[in-house]
């Protein structure tokens, strides 16, 4: 069984999973396989890509040596759970690879077709997770053969793939399959997910295409037959009123399972966290300085929600048990950032500083606190604030997504590669830290040009990413100390009350 790939920056494009079953493994192959050539996208929201889409790639630095054992960087992309792959459209491997480690990026199912659920045995959840687990089952058995080191795998995911990351980190699956962990803009802790919820928008949808039932198996039948392109209905047409006003909700989206085998999330996982139940290993996470929210100041409905309805559009966001804790919550977190005045564009900055900590900040900061507080894991926590014309520039820090092309040859980016400029001094002190974590699990096994000192809740330490890299303490403290005394990390319920949905 051999892979015929392309030189200089090999390309190796594997099946790897059977698409609507339970994940398995692909079958193998007799001869010489073509992989020189990239697998479909996932089906994307307009209806591109396809079905038979579960590809990964894995890029070496060259024909590796016999006894070779790189370590290997997993990549796991965002894009909402509803968007983007694996492709070197946006994440070409040049950069990383050069510093002498192996790249595998993966596809996996998106949005209904990754993340529906009846919230049953008939489809317990959780496709796309699932897609993902299994690809790191491929990579741990087969990586030696690409020169890789099955020992010295790094899970690393950014947004929607930070939170995939950050599940199998908790996961009961997990065990041995990835030794480092890097979980870039985002986590679990952001955003509830309750399987009562997921089932019902699953029951919705069939609904909006015709078929009115509460029979799993009818429900499921029913979806199959439907064409793929009339799966994709606008997802408003399967929220109620009270979710269209949420502050953020994604009705395909990770959620909790039924307690079968083979589960990857069967209960919260802040329970999981909260309990120690995760893979004790390295943890490299962090924001970029600007993440979401200055995105809020053109949202002119947004605010006005906000400004109207704050408790409502918020509370059902927070991580919090019952709907009286959201409330209360909610409540307070108005009160500290707005006080008693409008909400509005008008005054930016209280509106950019909240939209920050409720998308990516208070919960990246919860994660680290948790685990320092309950292990002594060397956590390694950043913030990205570098600004360069080429990439993307805002007066209110460095925007959600604008450290990708730092770290990954994107064809949409004009890059300045003068060794003297500011831009690629931080590429390269970015992409050393990246590789050195998956060396070494530390980012700055030497100085080079700091120490960075991992986290801990005295120092709070964190390695604040601009110009120059400089070790820094107490990020936001006074807002995180406010979200960990008034949001306290506690399991939301599985199920959401009929005042949630």
């Amino acid at each position: 069984m051999e892979l015929r790939g392309t030189k200089l920056v090999p390309v190796l494009l594997l099946q790897l999973l059977v698409y609507a079953k339970d994940p398995l493994p692909a079958d193998g192959w007799e001869g010489v396989r073509d992989a020189t050539e990239y697998g479909s996208d996932c089906i994307q929201p307009d209806g591109s890509g396809s079905e038979d889409c579960l590809y990964l790639n894995v890029y070496v630095p060259d024909v590796p040596e016999e006894g070779a054992k790189l370590p290997v960087l997993f990549w796991v992309h965002g894009g909402g759970f509803y968007y983007n792959s694996g492709s070197d459209t946006e994440h070409g491997p040049d950069f990383l690879i050069s510093y002498g480690v192996i790249l595998v990026t993966i596809n996996y199912r998106l949005s209904q077709l990754g993340f529906l659920t009846t919230g049953d045995e008939v489809v317990p959840g959780n496709a796309g997770l699932k897609d993902q687990h299994l690809a790191l089952v491929w990579a741990k058995q087969n990586i030696a053969s690409f020169g890789g080191d099955p020992d010295q795998i790094t899970l690393w995911g950014q947004s929607a793939g930070g939170m995939s990351v950050s599940l199998h980190l908790v996961s009961p699956l997990s065990t041995d399959l990835f030794s480092r962990i890097i979980i870039q803009s985002g986590n679990f802790i952001g955003q509830p997910a309750s399987l009562e919820m997921a089932r019902q928008n699953a029951f919705k949808l069939g609904a909006v295409l015709g078929l009115e039932t509460d029979d799993s198996q009818q429900l499921v039948d029913f979806l199959r037959s439907v064409d793929v392109a009339d799966l994709l209905v606008d997802n408003t047409l399967v929220m109620t009123d009270e979710q269209k006003e949420m502050y953020s909700y994604n009705p395909w989206w990770p959620s909790i399972e039924p307690d079968l085998e083979g589960a990857l999330m069967p209960e919260s996982p802040i329970q999981r966290l909260i309990d120690g139940r995760f893979l004790q290993i390295p943890i490299f996470t962090g924001v970029t300085s600007g993440e979401m929210g200055s995105g809020m100041l053109s949202s002119t409905a947004q605010i006005d929600t906000l400004n109207n309805r704050f408790v409502e559009a918020v509370g059902p966001n927070l991580h919090l048990p019952t709907v009286e804790q959201q409330q209360e919550a909610a409540a307070k977190l108005r009160q500290f950032y707005f006080g008693d005045d409008v909400i509005s564009a008008d005054n930016p900055k209280p509106l950019v500083d909240f939209g920050n900590d409720m998308s990516m900040f208070a919960s990246t900061d919860a994660l680290v606190r948790k685990v320092t507080e309950i292990t002594d894991l060397p956590v390694f926590y950043y913030e990205f604030d570098y600004h360069v014309e080429s990439v993307n520039v805002s007066e209110w820090g460095a925007p959600h997504s604008s450290d990708l092309p730092f770290l990954f040859l994107r064809k949409d980016t004009v890059y300045n590669l003068d060794p003297n400029s500011d831009e690629d001094k931080v590429r390269r002190n970015l992409l050393r830290c990246y590789t050195n974590f998956a060396k070494y699990g530390n980012p700055t096994p030497k100085a080079d040009p700091v120490v960075w000192e991992a986290y801990n809740n005295e120092t709070r330490s964190y390695m604040l990413m601009q110009a120059t890299f400089t070790l820094s303490q107490d990020k936001d403290a006074e807002r995180m100390d406010f979200w960990e005394e008034n949001v306290p990390l506690l399991p939301y319920a599985n199920t959401y009350s009929k005042h949630n949905v």
